[in-house]
């Protein structure tokens, strides 16, 4: 291994050690804005950084395994950089406040997919936009394997329908077995997805995440431990964001549930999304795409299940709203392909309207 290498590890190493010491210090309401808003920062690099050194081990791994960009994209980048946002409500039902961190969870568990649907795709599209205007590409539209875009709407939106359905019909027999659909659903969605064909042309010509720094570990063990440097800091920087977004919300009287809605999914999946947009730009459209919608299939299917089973799913007619919009948002989008046969930027703008509709709606006094 080189020095390099181990140099990295060493130093991932410590700054968890860091993080985890800082975690034992109490995150109260007392806490100051100063405090508070430093810890969340803390915790946030770290869950990025951590999702960054995740992602360079999976991604590695599929080019090595001479994977489809299809693959590559809804599967490993999708999953790896949806580590972050998935790592919240996790660690919010194991160690968050009683008082608080069941609307947590729920909140970051429904703001990725509705993020993801909504403003993820808007920038994605402004991508394509500016790609035209610099004559970088001869339309305003994505070269992407239609193909398996159409093969991940159709997970998707039984996905987020199941969860409409568990919201509306509040029956705990019911969102037990709604949720093992699901992880079903996953594991189904996550063996088909293997096998999607490569497309004529499509190379690694470029280096993925940190890859360049640590380079394409050729043994095993080395991805293994680059794996798992990764989810230590992901999930103890997790662990870090959500006691303080916790105190956060008890210190401004603001609902936990709309904090981590609107907060936890910008912060956590957009900074990665902007991969998707580096991608298209280097004409990867498959890749960028499939990130994108390869984690709202996993956010809509394995972190929604462990919030059916764990918690009381109680949201409200806000969230109800931000749900329907990822349905039709998601609708349109494979209804267009399924009849044009392509897929233009501006239909990806729609993102935005959704977007903003639903902060209108939560903004305006009921």
């Amino acid at each position: 291994m080189s020095m390099s290498k181990i140099i990295l590890l060493t130093g991932v190493t410590l700054i968890t050690a860091n993080l985890t010491i800082s975690i034992l210090s109490e995150a109260t309401p007392e806490s100051g804005y100063g405090t508070i808003i430093g810890c969340l920062f803390i915790g946030l690099i770290s869950i990025l950084a951590g999702c960054e050194v995740f992602a360079n081990a999976v991604e590695c791994l599929g080019r090595r395994l001479n994977l489809s960009h299809a693959t590559v994209g809804s599967l490993f980048a999708a999953v790896g950089t949806a580590l972050p946002e998935t790592s919240v409500p996790v660690v919010a039902l194991l160690f968050g406040r009683p008082i608080n961190r069941e609307e947590i969870a729920i909140g970051a568990i429904l703001g990725a997919p509705f993020m993801l649907s909504t403003l993820a795709l808007f920038l994605l599209g402004i991508a394509v936009l500016v790609d035209r205007a610099l004559d970088r590409r001869e339309r305003a539209s994505l070269n992407v394997n239609l193909r398996a875009v159409r093969f991940e709407l159709s997970f998707f939106l039984p996905a987020i329908a199941g969860l409409l359905v568990a919201s509306l019909v509040r029956f705990s027999l019911l969102r037990q077995a709604l949720a093992l659909g699901l992880i079903l659903l996953y594991g189904v969605f996550f063996v088909t997805a293997l096998r999607h064909e490569q497309q004529e042309g499509e190379k690694y010509t470029e280096t993925f995440y940190l890859s360049s720094i640590l380079g394409c570990p050729l043994r095993i063990r080395w991805i293994a431990l680059q794996t798992l440097a990764g989810l230590v800091l992901i999930f103890s920087g997790a662990h870090l964001f959500v006691q303080y977004l916790g105190a956060l919300s008890l210190k401004t009287g603001v609902s936990p549930l709309f904090l981590s809605l609107i907060i936890t999914p910008v912060a956590t999946e957009l900074p990665e999304k902007f991969n998707s947009i580096t991608w298209t730009l280097k004409g990867r459209d498959t890749i960028g795409l499939s990130n994108i919608t390869g984690a709202m299939v996993f956010q809509s299917t394995v972190p929604a299940a462990v919030g059916l089973l764990f918690t009381g799913w109680r949201i409200s007619s806000h969230e109800i709203f931000n749900i329907l919009s990822c349905i039709l948002m998601s609708t349109i989008l494979l209804s267009y392909i399924s009849m044009k046969k392509t897929l233009p930027a501006w239909l990806l703008l729609l993102g935005l309207l959704f977007y903003l509709l639903y902060i209108f709606v939560v903004a305006t006094p009921s």
